[in-house]
């Protein structure tokens, strides 16, 4: 489902009345979880009963750099909470990114297996993830829809097979808020009809990463390798008509200025100590290496006060002026010869979600503009909610000082505006896992699936799937609701 669609279903339903659509079917059915999960703490001892009172304690962090203390007994509470939940056979829980896919079992605090969204054939050939996906975008899916499935089904059974055989156990699949129908159908088919799995759910991944928080008011904010979504959520509902999305803020796009820098500035150095600029055939290399995917894992995000003497440095003509860095320059060794990766590339990359001249093929604006305009379509009194709730997702929210350039931002721009709903800034964050916002949904939906009977009843099984009965959507619930 594309982001045009989702607007016109809820603009056909009212700004007013999708809410409280929503508030009444999504949610009653989401908070059944909350429910089950209840009922089930009950019957659990009183030490397992502290163990999640001191998750629900729990709670953000300020500036994206948080009291050790706290996090150190939520991510424990997490972890205790989630094996004392359900000690029968664990669901597989899944997540299909446009570049990561994760998979694990219920119960567990990571993922057993992230890989990339590929795989090689029998012939060799690398199929890639607009392949697998494609029928995400029926725009590029110029094949038929049985081609695709096929494709779904040979990276599916692979990477279930390589955590464990889960033809006797439900599935989870953490879908994305915008995925299509076709795709959901031919995931459907595949994992219940080919593959024979016991069951199958799918869980919206914006609200899964809000569970493992304890949080009823987030604004989720997933920036991914293809595209960036900020929804807000408040007292559990999804506000779906004040949604924001930007293609221009995501890894791809980053990994296109990661490029343009290193074309830029980046150099070969030669056996002698000689350097010289890069040519085609030196990229091919870094193109073989994948040395530009690698780079824009490895970046920084700076503060204001550094990312403006950095504009002065490139703005500079002839001999750039002497500036203080904080990553030095990399020599990559490749092919008898080094490629000289520096500093401008990782301490700038990032200014791409920032600056909206360096997209200038793109009408977005700048991460901290969509986000500030996203809050002040909210309702007066919602607004103060939203920015000490931030609830950054996805694998570019991983690096390091982007909370805190963001926190400026924000706040800048809401001193600029006279606004005064951004005077506080939190993010959401479990400091001890590392990488934690890469699949921060994942975990949210372990927790969920430990809850075994309330996702058996939830789940669509094969001789459901016979009968022509689909797999639960949560935006079915809207349209089914008119």
């Amino acid at each position: 489902m594309t982001s045009r669609e989702v607007r016109v279903r809820c603009e056909a339903l009212g700004p007013r009345r999708h809410t409280a659509v929503f508030a009444h079917d999504f949610n009653k059915f989401f908070f059944s979880f909350l429910y089950s999960l209840k009922i089930k703490r009950d019957k659990l001892s009183s030490n397992t009963q502290a163990v999640l009172e001191s998750l629900k304690a729990a709670r953000r962090s300020s500036s994206g750099v948080s009291t050790s203390s706290i996090l150190s007994v939520s991510s424990t509470a997490l972890s205790q909470a989630i094996s004392s939940i359900d000690n029968g056979k664990s669901a597989v829980i899944v997540e299909v990114g446009s570049k990561l896919t994760k998979v694990g079992c219920a119960g567990e605090l990571n993922p057993r297996l992230i890989i990339r969204t590929e795989y090689t054939d029998d012939n060799g050939k690398l199929v890639t993830a607009d392949e697998i996906l494609a029928l995400n975008n029926r725009k590029t899916a110029s094949k038929s829809i049985e081609y695709y499935e096929d494709l779904l089904h040979k990276f599916l059974k692979m990477i279930f097979l390589r955590v464990l055989a889960p033809t006797d156990r439900p599935v989870i699949v953490v879908e994305s808020m915008f995925m299509s129908e076709d795709l959901r159908k031919a995931m459907t088919k595949v994992i219940v009809e080919r593959i024979r799995c016991k069951s199958l759910m799918f869980m919206p991944s914006h609200v899964c990463a809000t569970f493992p928080f304890n949080t009823q008011n987030a604004l989720v904010v997933d920036i991914g390798y293809s595209e960036c979504v900020a929804v807000p959520i408040i007292e559990g509902v999804t506000m779906l008509n004040e949604f924001e999305s930007a293609r221009s803020i995501c890894g791809r796009q980053l990994e296109r200025r990661v490029r343009e820098l290193m074309e830029k500035y980046g150099q070969v150095e030669e056996l002698g100590g000689e350097r010289r600029a890069l040519e085609e055939a030196d990229w091919e290399d870094i193109n073989n290496i994948r040395l530009i995917e690698t780079l824009s894992v490895s970046l920084i995000c700076l503060d204001r006060e550094r990312s403006e003497k950095w504009k002065e440095w490139e703005a500079a003509e002839g001999e750039k002026p002497s500036i203080e860095v904080l990553c030095e320059e990399n020599l990559v060794p490749v092919g008898g010869k080094s490629i000289v990766v520096p500093s401008v590339v990782f301490e700038t990359s990032v200014e791409i979600f920032f600056d909206e001249s360096l997209n200038p093929d793109s009408f977005d604006m700048s991460l901290p503009k969509i986000l500030h305009r996203l809050v002040s379509k909210c309702s007066i009194d919602l607004r103060k909610k939203l920015f000490p709730n931030v609830l950054l997702a996805g694998g570019v929210s991983t690096i390091p000082g982007l909370m805190k350039r963001l926190e400026q931002e924000i706040q800048y721009i809401d001193e600029k505006n006279e606004t005064k709903f951004a005077e506080v800034v939190k993010f959401y964050q479990f400091s001890e896992i590392k990488n934690s916002p890469l699949f921060v949904s994942w975990v949210g939906a372990s927790l969920l699936g430990s809850l075994r009977e309330t996702i058996e009843r939830r789940s669509l099984t094969l001789d459901e799937w016979r009968t022509g009965k689909l797999a639960a959507d949560w935006t079915d619930m809207i349209v089914k609701a008119r």
